[in-house]
């Protein structure tokens, strides 16, 4: 799917809060799969689609990937009918357009996640096989949409950095951040220091939040935290001065004198 930074974030997002555990109705083992779904497909996708580094280097992988299966002569095994159809007469538009009708039943129910994981991942497979580049960039990018795995990728990408146990509180944090959900996010962002309590990001936007909800004093602490365990970390550099400004104690009126010049005063 041809899509940007901000269409990547803006569907992580969403299925972030369609697989959250405290979605109403669930029994104690469907908020447990949904957990799992999210921490071992949605999650991963995300932190390696949102980075351009680890992009290049997926897109690197494929390329091998591509090229050992052509020169080899084989042909990929298809099961959906659509991913047999795309095979058959191959293009960019008709893989966009077959992409977009399948990615928005993926997360409809939970019992269809695997289901339509596989057509996009066979989606994913004929793309491969049948396109001559495939080009990542920081504003398009042809990606398997987040949550989907391009099946059978038999080269190992790249060692990553080891995920945050608190990513789920953060990402959630920031989704109330974003629609001013102050309490809410403030929750998320308790949850995820117990989670991790040396993340500089956590206490960034624990003071973001405390901020809006007029405890300036307890943002600049939180804010000062942040920047003791990242000194660049960007929401407290950004607002650490403007709390700063709002603690600061007003300056005292200078001291009135009694009579003509100060003369008379007791």
């Amino acid at each position: 799917m041809t899509t940007d930074a901000a269409q990547i974030r803006k569907k992580f997002l969403k299925l972030a809060k369609i697989l959250h555990p405290d979605v109403f109705g669930r029994t104690p083992e469907e908020k447990e799969t949904a957990t799992k779904y999210f921490s071992k497909m949605v999650s991963p996708a995300y932190q390696l689609l949102n980075s351009d580094r680890e992009r290049g280097e997926y897109l690197a992988t494929l390329r091998m990937f591509a090229q050992n299966k052509k020169q080899k002569d084989e042909v990929p095994t298809l099961s959906s009918e659509i991913a047999q159809k795309l095979y058959r007469i191959p293009h960019e538009i008709t893989y966009k357009q077959y992409v977009e009708q399948v990615s928005p039943k993926q997360y409809e129910t939970l019992d269809s996640i695997m289901e339509y994981t596989a057509i996009l991942s066979e989606l994913n497979l004929v793309y491969l096989f049948t396109q001559t580049s495939l080009n990542f960039s920081s504003g398009s990018s042809t990606t398997a949409p987040v949550g989907s795995q391009t099946a059978n990728v038999e080269a190992t990408p790249a060692a990553k950095p080891a995920q945050s146990p608190a990513l789920r509180n953060l990402n959630m944090a920031e989704l109330f951040i974003s629609k001013k959900q102050w309490t809410d996010a403030l929750k998320e962002l308790l949850s995820a220091e117990k989670l991790d309590p040396n993340n500089a990001k956590v206490y960034a936007l624990k003071g973001l939040v405390q901020m809006n909800q007029n405890a300036a004093a307890i943002a600049k602490a939180s804010f000062q935290k942040a920047l003791k365990l990242d000194p660049k970390e960007p929401t407290a550099v950004k607002y650490i001065n403007q709390v700063s400004a709002a603690t600061k104690p007003p300056e005292k009126p200078p001291e009135k004198k009694g009579g003509l010049f100060g003369w008379g005063k007791k």
